[in-house]
């Protein structure tokens, strides 16, 4: 598609070539998802995909922001002295640190807090002073979609900080450089005439012809058969309750019902199902909670048919291929927050538990924001928020498969002056040919202060304070002001700084190396923490000898990371406790690689190498044995076990030179 395109082809070439933030907007059905998705497949950049809802991460084959950065969901205030990352994993922060493009879909629901504190945790987990730690950002959504959510009093606390409820309001957006690109081209809709009456209710401009061709579609009274599967969208929770009802009761068989538990307060406004959830065998449900535990069979938004009843325990079918899931009561609790100084107090109010289930004949417009349907029942009568109308009428792949529960008035188009006065002034940063070459000069520049970023190098020198006051005066004093010029700086003195730091890092390792016996001995902390320091400095070392004979370009740079001739340093400590099985440890390792790059996934997501190392060290015959190794457990058994057990073996075999099969993997 990007061949095709040269919109598509330029924000393709924005991602491969710069790490510069792009905003991919456009309107509903231009591709943007497809987008996303090629990106995924085809960009050589480590990469992680966020969505602001359960639903959205789940289409974007993704995590929520919230899950993948460990936020709370309450306001977020900005500009304190907190660092959220230090509670990570190492795990988790090896794999941020790794992080080179994040991609953020339906960025038009993220607050700016949020987006404020993604750039704090990126920025001190990278050691960068850049913009998200020089993470390229691909936002993609439209801004005249749906809008962020936030209680009355969620922003009460966060409007002193921000001008509007959206992203572009945060506080590192309005710093950093970023780009605009806009896809105009409409896929979902064939009809020319279906999609300009889209773009006039898009731009709140609704002619009294499109108004009078929309409300065409409005059938009085209109019910679809079960042969004919309409699903209806709607403003407001208790419309779409009132239809399920409907569908529920023409269902034969006995009426289950289950009553929920509410302690303390729980405003009904925010009840995720009924508090009298009635239910049949043959309804149509949706999950209306995550699954929390570690095989995450269900989510926010996934639909299924009622198959059985026993009990406390609703039985439900997802799909041909999946297995009956045996769904019982979940509890959700209600925060309430109160600014208290800079910080932010957290309470819990109340609590309320019950089957994680509603029905979903209908479902409100919000959930079905980045769906699409051949057959819809709309009803936006009673519009209330900026973009409903919008969303609901552009999920329909054409005006017949349209059918208008309620006509359709002019004051149901609802829209917000704080979007239409950023889209004029944004206009602007629609990127040309001109401005991605300039662009790709200031990602190499961005490489090139990579390269003499020492900042995490203070960081890991924590316990070794003889070398750092050593090495702030004659390497992180000195690299902070080389950076600074790096602008002015030609080929030669690139190559003598290279030159200068190489002599300084070297010094340090042999140091490191000479203490390390006597470390191992009297704590296996630090040794562990001078190990790490030295394969810090090793992987240093390497691009440094390399930059210090030949010119730096990008290409040069990434080539070297890629081509793993970094990130390979030789661990003394391993060295003096070498891991049991190394040679199926090294094996373990190309295989996780291999299968990351299948599932498009960072390899620590497959497997740590504190895991793998486990692995290794115990040989595991069976995947129970598998499962209960710390870093796997039983969905990723079931996931990779085949695979690894099978490596296991292999090398077995070779070790003992029998070539017979081994019992079953049970």
């Amino acid at each position: 598609m990007t061949a095709l395109n040269p919109v598509l082809q330029l924000a393709h070439d924005y991602l491969e070539s710069t790490n510069t933030i792009v905003f991919l907007t456009g309107k509903a059905g231009t591709g943007k998802t497809t987008f996303l998705q090629r990106i995924r497949q085809e960009t050589g950049k480590r990469l992680a995909v966020v969505a602001p809802t359960g639903v959205a991460a789940i289409n974007a084959g993704g995590m929520t922001i919230h899950s993948f950065f460990q936020l709370p969901f309450g306001p977020l205030v900005p500009g304190g002295t907190e660092r959220p990352e230090v509670h990570y994993s190492a795990e988790k922060k090896d794999l941020l640190s790794n992080l080179e493009l994040l991609i953020i879909d339906e960025i038009s629901m993220v607050r700016p807090d949020v987006l404020d504190q993604i750039d704090l945790i990126l920025r001190n987990v990278k050691g960068s002073a850049y913009p998200f730690g020089g993470v390229q950002l691909l936002l993609i959504g439209d801004l005249a979609q749906l809008s962020p959510i936030i209680r009355e009093d969620e922003w009460g606390i966060l409007r002193p900080y921000y001008a509007t409820p959206y992203f572009f309001s945060s506080l590192v957006m309005q710093k950093a450089t970023y780009v605009r690109i806009e896809l105009s081209h409409v896929y979902r809709q064939k009809d020319q005439a279906f999609v300009d009456l889209l773009n006039e209710v898009r731009n709140q401009q609704i002619s009294v012809k499109s108004l009078e061709l929309l409300n065409a579609r409005y059938v009085p009274d209109f019910k679809p058969t079960p042969q004919d599967p309409y699903i209806t969208l709607t403003t407001h929770n208790s419309i779409a309750q009132q239809i399920n009802t409907e569908f529920l009761d023409a269902l034969a068989g006995n009426e289950f019902e289950f009553t929920a538990t509410i302690r303390g307060e729980f405003p009904k406004d925010a009840y995720p199902t009924e508090t009298n959830l009635k239910l049949k065998i043959g309804a149509q449900v949706m999950f209306v909670k995550n699954d929390s535990s570690a095989e995450k069979l269900f989510y926010n938004g996934k639909i299924g048919t009622v198959t059985n009843i026993s009990g406390n325990t609703v039985f439900v079918q997802c799909g041909r291929d999946e297995k009956e899931l045996a769904v019982e009561a979940l509890e959700w609790t209600n925060v309430k927050y109160a600014l208290d100084g800079e910080a932010i107090k957290e309470d819990n109010a109340g609590s309320f538990a019950q089957i994680p289930l509603k029905l979903a004949w209908a479902i409100t417009i919000h959930k079905s924001q980045g769906l699409s349907f051949d057959r819809a029942i709309i009803d936006v009568s009673e519009a209330f928020a900026h973009g409903q109308a919008y969303v609901a009428l552009s999920r329909c792949r054409s005006l017949a498969g349209m059918v208008l529960r309620n006509p359709v008035a002019a004051h149901n188009i609802i829209g917000d002056p704080a979007v239409v006065r950023f889209n004029a002034q944004a206009m602007a940063l629609q990127p040309d040919n001109e401005r991605l070459e300039n662009d790709r000069e200031l990602y190499r520049l961005f490489l090139l202060s990579e390269l003499f970023n020492f900042m995490p190098l203070q960081g890991k020198l924590s316990g070794f304070e003889n070398l750092l006051r050593e090495l702030k005066k004659e390497v992180l004093d000195v690299a902070g002001k080389l950076v600074k010029q790096l602008k002015n700086i030609d080929t030669v003195r690139v190559q003598g700084a290279a030159v200068y730091f190489l002599d300084k890092l070297r010094a340090v390792v042999e140091a490191l190396h000479v203490q390390l016996p006597a470390l191992i001995g009297e704590s296996k902390d630090k040794a562990g923490k001078a190990d790490q320091l030295i394969n810090w400095l090793m992987n240093r070392i390497h691009l440094l000898e390399h930059f210090a004979v030949h010119s730096f370009t990008t290409d040069s740079y990434l080539a070297l990371v890629k081509n793993k001739l970094i990130g390979q340093g030789h661990s003394y400590l391993k060295a003096l406790n070498a891991i049991p099985n190394e040679l199926l440890y090294e094996r373990l390792l190309d295989w996780r690689e291999v299968r990351a790059t299948a599932d498009q996934v960072m390899p620590n997501m497959v497997l740590s190498e504190k895991t793998a190392a486990a692995i290794a060290e115990k040989l595991p015959e069976t995947l129970k044995a598998l499962s209960g190794i710390k870093g796997v457990g039983a969905h990723k058994a079931g996931q990779y076990g085949a695979e690894l057990i099978a490596l296991i073996r292999s090398y077995q075999r070779e070790l003992s030179g029998d070539g017979t099969e081994q019992v079953s993997l049970f």
